[in-house]
């Protein structure tokens, strides 16, 4: 059964401290890391990673050898620009962490056994230990976007845009993404969150939420979140995680579980 952290907390930096003492014996074995912000647009948080929230990741990493690292959204507009004006690279300069364009990475074809190809960025695949930052959000397309989501940050250009327009099946390809590179840790924001949709250029508006959770699950993670999200998402009552497509391909893949125990945590 997976295990997961959470509190009913604004404490971002508190939250994140303390999940990453317990998880300490784990980070203590890699050599190198990323950490995957979610850094989907120019727009500020909640649309995208809270910059605490990634100073205290690299606070504690300060003696490791860290990339962080994404790329935007292929309607964003520069994936330049808005890497050099987001508040993360701002961090990343304080801690003397390089911000890599995931873009400007080298990329590789996969085949899943289920003969779903794809064409995936392998920075991640290349570090020892990938931490991932994403928000807790509804989606227009996805009906929810956290853990499993982060990581659509991955795909090149096009696949994003087959998967966006329906020319690929958007949900598959996010599970499949994960069974490849799921990360080994997620901290995710819910302090406020986006409704309606997860961007507020999308029509999305900010609710305030008041929660963080933890773990190394993103199904269990997500299950967990779908439920929270229900107290501020009205389009998300009364379903459950076979409902949301790339939550039930996750579970049909062994991705993780839905069977989880929520540990609170006192900040």
């Amino acid at each position: 059964m997976a295990i997961l952290c959470w509190s009913k907390t604004n404490n971002r930096k508190r939250f994140v401290e303390k999940v990453l003492e317990i998880f300490e014996p784990e980070i203590g074995k890699a050599q190198t890391f990323l950490v995957k912000p979610n850094l989907v647009s120019w727009e500020p948080y909640p649309t995208t990673t809270h910059p605490e929230i990634l100073d205290a990741v690299l606070e504690f990493l300060s003696d490791k050898d860290v990339v962080v690292s994404d790329a935007p959204a292929f309607d964003a507009g520069s994936s330049k620009r808005i890497m050099e004006r987001s508040p993360l690279g701002e961090v990343c300069d304080s801690h003397g962490v390089p911000f890599v364009n995931l873009y400007e990475t080298r990329a590789k074809r996969f085949v899943s056994p289920r003969g779903y190809r794809f064409h995936m960025l392998t920075l991640p695949l290349e570090r020892d230990f990938v931490i991932s930052l994403p928000v807790l959000k509804t989606h227009n397309s996805c009906q929810m976007t956290g853990a499993l989501k982060n990581q659509f940050g991955y795909l090149t250009r096009r696949e994003r845009v087959l998967m966006h327009v329906g020319l690929k099946n958007i949900h598959q390809g996010i599970a499949e993404l994960n069974v490849v590179a799921k990360p080994h840790l997620f901290i995710i924001d819910a302090v406020q969150t986006l409704v309606t949709a997860q961007e507020i250029r999308h029509g999305g508006k900010i609710r305030g939420f008041g929660y963080m959770l933890a773990g190394t699950d993103p199904v269990a993670i997500d299950c967990f979140g779908l439920e929270l999200l229900k107290e501020v998402e009205p389009s998300l009552e009364g379903k459950s995680a076979e409902d949301v497509l790339h939550l039930k391909y996750s579970l049909d893949y062994e991705v993780g579980s839905k069977e989880f125990k929520a540990e609170e945590i006192v900040i």
